[in-house]
């Protein structure tokens, strides 16, 4: 009976702990990722300027300001390279399954013209602006 107990007791303790640990960030500097990002993405010759920040717990925002209005196709290639570039500067290709990323792609003349979203473990989601 004691055995029984103990087993009851044991087994959640330890999915508990296995869940905790399995569901952890990695640790990294995403301040430093996110300045290397802007860097990188800043030399295309299409994109005039970026902006960035990070709440410091999961949510990472991104914008692409451009004096181009871009394709669809377009927006959804800049949109993977700011997803391509987290990947690289972090060194850890499951990055995505622990952060969101809110993105945007704004012109000067225009504003807004694409939001895109990754939640944390789903697919990137791209929308022209309303």
């Amino acid at each position: 009976m004691k055995g029984t107990k103990l087993f009851y007791i044991t087994i959640p303790v330890v999915l508990l702990f296995l869940t905790i640990a399995c569901s952890q960030q990695p640790d990294i500097n995403v301040s430093e990722i996110l300045g290397k990002s802007e860097e990188f993405l800043e030399q295309s010759v299409k994109i005039g300027t970026t902006s960035s920040s990070f709440d410091g717990k999961k949510d990472i925002k991104f914008r692409l300001m451009m004096e181009e209005h871009p394709t669809e196709n377009e927006a959804i290639i800049l949109f993977n390279q700011i997803l391509d570039s987290f990947e690289k500067y972090s060194n850890k290709s499951d990055i995505w399954n622990f952060y969101n990323g809110y993105f945007d792609i704004k012109s000067y003349d225009n504003g807004i013209i694409y939001k895109a979203t990754k939640l944390a473990g789903e697919d990137l989601q791209v929308s022209p602006s309303k």
